[in-house]
């Protein structure tokens, strides 16, 4: 009877001593990360924004945030459960005022070894405040600025950069091809969004439409995480002042049975979804008729290749009355007005590879300003609300 005592006293505490041992603190190391990119603003709405920051070792993020000058509230990314830890940190925003000026912060702290129990942690690593502006289509007047086809070309990008007037920009779009191919993360981050966050400077946010050149290289696999989108997808709208904006994905510009994709791509079905968003959003989306001007940015300025041609999504844009179409691809200037003469009732704008389309809308006109990094005008398009 004693022996049996003993050896239910036993393992009664086998299994307690865990329990008890959960109290124990992790170890805390003193040693922190470094932040190597960013942070950065991606597809910013009215009601949500999302911050991208790299670290050089893995680290989980959190962003302290508020209105004004506020910093007391904290987002903290979660998936499926567990805390990212990781080199590439991304935060989503949500639930924000339309409108209004935010305070943000980027914070990792080091996580030394992810051990099953206990892990070890260093300290945290803080952004610094930095601010941004959420659209609001309330707002009067909007003013953006375009770039397409920088190629990995960085003097490009510095010399645009340095055209765009930042003071009065409410965001940048890059409509696409800001690669030959895309190999690396650190290719990624050297050749296109290291030298253009700089011109963001933590405050602008980026809206990207992507190129066809996006979709090759070992690494395009992997360009949502470093651009990502709320909605999960290359294709969205915004609402920003008198401007309803639709980004949009015109795939590749060969077929997808082409011999250098090796039956690696597969944009008709992916083209087919995005063409179904499309009519669905421009049927059911109330701001789509209700706004002042809508603009449509996009890589490929004839749609991209695809199987049946363009015909379906010119004649979507046309019941959409979309005012502005602008697109790169070509590498040099074109305008096409509406007319009697052409299959689509808005203007279609091609920016060149060293020019700036700076766009400024009110309620009742939208005004283009096409410009040469030398500071000569290339193209001025005034279009009066319809």
């Amino acid at each position: 009877m004693i022996r049996r005592a003993l050896i239910l006293s036993v393992a009664i505490l086998a299994v307690a001593a865990p329990v008890l041992a959960q109290s124990e603190p992790y170890r805390v190391f003193d040693t922190r990360p470094v932040i190597t990119e960013g942070p950065y603003l991606v597809a910013t709405s009215e009601t949500t924004v999302t911050i991208v920051w790299l670290t050089d070792t893995p680290s989980h993020a959190e962003v302290r945030y508020g209105p004004g000058s506020d910093l007391s509230m904290v987002a903290q990314p979660q998936l499926d459960g567990l805390v990212p830890v990781g080199t590439r940190h991304v935060v989503h925003l949500n639930k924000l005022l339309p409108g209004t000026s935010y305070s943000y912060e980027a914070v990792a702290t080091r996580v030394v070894k992810l051990n099953a129990y206990w892990p070890d942690k260093g300290l945290d690593v803080r952004s610094g405040p930095h601010q941004f502006i959420t659209f609001d289509r309330r707002s009067p007047s909007v003013s953006f600025s375009v770039v397409t086809d920088t190629h990995e070309d960085t003097g490009r990008i510095n010399r645009l950069n340095q055209a765009i007037d930042w003071g009065s920009t409410d965001f940048l779009v890059h409509t696409g091809d800001a690669f030959h191919w895309i190999d690396t993360e650190e290719h990624l981050f050297r050749a296109w969004l290291r030298p253009t966050t700089a011109g963001l400077a933590h405050t602008k946010p980026l809206i990207y439409a992507r190129g066809n050149h996006e979709l090759r290289g070992p690494f395009a696999r992997r360009l949502f995480d470093y651009v990502p989108v709320p909605e999960g997808r290359f294709y969205y709208a915004r609402d920003a002042g008198p401007v309803h904006l639709m980004v949009l994905d015109t795939g590749e510009d060969k077929p997808d049975d082409t011999n250098v994709y090796a039956e690696l791509n597969r944009t008709v079905p992916y083209r087919a979804d995005e063409l179904a968003w499309f009519r669905e959003h421009v049927k059911t989306t109330a701001r789509v008729s209700e706004a002042p001007f809508r603009v449509i940015v996009m890589h490929q300025p004839g749609w991209g290749w695809l199987v049946d041609g363009p015909d379906a999504w010119v004649e979507t844009a046309n019941e959409a009355d979309v005012d502005l179409v602008i697109a790169g691809h070509r590498h040099r200037f074109s305008y096409a007005p509406p007319g009697p003469d052409v299959d689509h009732s808005y203007h279609l704008l091609v920016v060149g590879q060293d020019q700036v389309a700076r766009v400024d809308a009110t309620a009742s006109e939208l005004k283009v300003t096409v410009t040469s990094t030398d500071g000569s005008i290339v193209h001025t398009l005034v279009i009066p609300r319809r």
